[in-house]
């Protein structure tokens, strides 16, 4: 069986929760049931592939083929646009070699089946227009998974299902997965549910168990973004009113972007230096999580929650979205309001106070990502594989 996934920013210059839901489900179900897997993604801005990625194409887990055009096709092509065409012409044009380069490529050719990820709104319907071509012209069946954990604005992280444009790829789907109760129940509106799939995202638990869960102290964790969606801001004005509670917490943070002097600006304003440090990417964050007790999430840490209740971490998330769904408030972590400081402060003071509870939300967040394991969960991806090739 040959499976070919289809999305657009495989991006070379990290690896974000996309690739690395496309690496681990390739390597794993490659080794455990030897399918074939493939890649169509866009051409990387700088030409470069690191060894992360790189180590899975060297190794055949991965046959990845970059769509689109060089620098100097580039430049040629936006002094056409701009002096012979309108920009949707222009689009139409680009779209129209995506779909022709990629026909004939030896990895769409000899798919069985096309799998597309991502789709929150109309910017990125580009490569999910393109799964959805190949598999019509080559009729095979079309799988999208949906990455995201709520209906609404895709800019915090949400979908827009019910445009036009998106509806018309869901129709078209063979199956459609998704992780979300909410979004299950707005496809279920959309006359979908036939063949939507409730399945949940996955981690690796075993990588991610802390080899010596010994008790560390008062450390505090975010692992994400520096972004505006994901309110970093946020987190250090909470932890400002803990850590004058408490004066030897600290709060590591992991992640990069385009807030992270700000942030430092702010650790000195606030005189934290010393109690939060900005710990910049990390390609594995593992020991960051084994050397912390609480753990704490955005909006967009869904992934990041699994990952900090595999290494034994209590879990403090935002009453939203997909972690409403998967925090049981008081037995696995601890939901606070969304987008406000003062709720999340006092969460954060109530684990670093009540070690006993921090230490029962995080043994029943260990029970709970049991059933998140890729172990499991990827085999029901494989299980949809094979009934659609079983019905070709």
């Amino acid at each position: 069986m040959r499976v070919c996934h289809v999305w657009e920013n495989f991006w070379p210059i990290q690896i974000g929760g996309l690739e690395r839901y496309i690496l681990s489900l390739t390597t794993y179900l490659h080794k455990k049931l030897n399918i074939e897997f493939s890649l169509i993604t866009g051409r990387s801005k700088l030409l470069l592939v690191t060894k992360n990625i790189r180590k899975f194409e060297d190794a055949g887990f991965l046959k990845v083929y970059r769509l689109g055009p060089n620098p100097v096709d580039l430049v040629n092509g936006v002094l056409f646009t701009a002096l012979h065409s309108t920009p949707e012409l222009a689009e139409k044009m680009r779209f129209a070699s995506l779909c022709s380069e990629a026909m004939d490529s030896k990895v769409a050719k000899s798919a069985d089946i096309f799998h597309v990820h991502g789709i929150w709104g109309l910017s990125d319907l580009e490569y999910a227009n393109l799964g959805l071509y190949l598999s019509q012209h080559f009729h095979k069946p079309l799988v999208v998974t949906l990455h995201g954990g709520f209906v609404g604005d895709p800019l915090i992280g949400g979908m827009q299902l019910e445009r036009p444009a998106i509806k018309k790829i869901l129709s078209n789907a063979d199956i459609i997965t998704t992780y979300s109760k909410e979004v299950h129940n707005v496809l279920e509106k959309m006359g979908l549910v036939q063949k939507t799939r409730l399945i949940v995202n996955f981690v690796d638990t075993l990588q991610l168990k802390n080899p010596s869960p010994l008790k560390h102290g008062d450390i505090i964790l975010y692992v994400g973004r520096l972004e505006r969606p994901q309110t970093p801001v946020l987190l250090i004005e909470a932890f400002k009113q803990a850590h004058a509670r408490f004066p030897n917490a600290k709060f590591n943070i992991v992640g990069y972007g385009t807030l992270h002097d700000h942030l430092q600006g702010l650790i000195h304003k606030y005189n934290l230096e010393g109690a939060v440090s900005l710990l910049g990417k990390q390609t594995d964050v593992r020991r960051f999580l084994w050397s912390s007790d609480i753990f704490v999430a955005t909006t967009f840490g869904y992934i990041a929650s699994l990952e900090a209740w595999s290494a034994g971490l209590a879990v403090i998330g935002p009453d939203f979205g997909i972690l409403r769904e998967t925090i049981d408030h008081g037995s696995n972590g601890l939901l606070v309001k969304q987008h406000d400081a003062d709720d999340l402060a006092a969460a954060m003071i109530l684990l670093l106070e009540n070690r006993q509870l921090r230490d029962k939300l995080a043994l029943n967040g260990l029970e709970t990502v049991k059933d998140y394991d890729i172990r499991t969960v990827s085999l029901k991806i494989a299980d949809i594989y094979h009934s659609l090739i079983a019905h070709c």
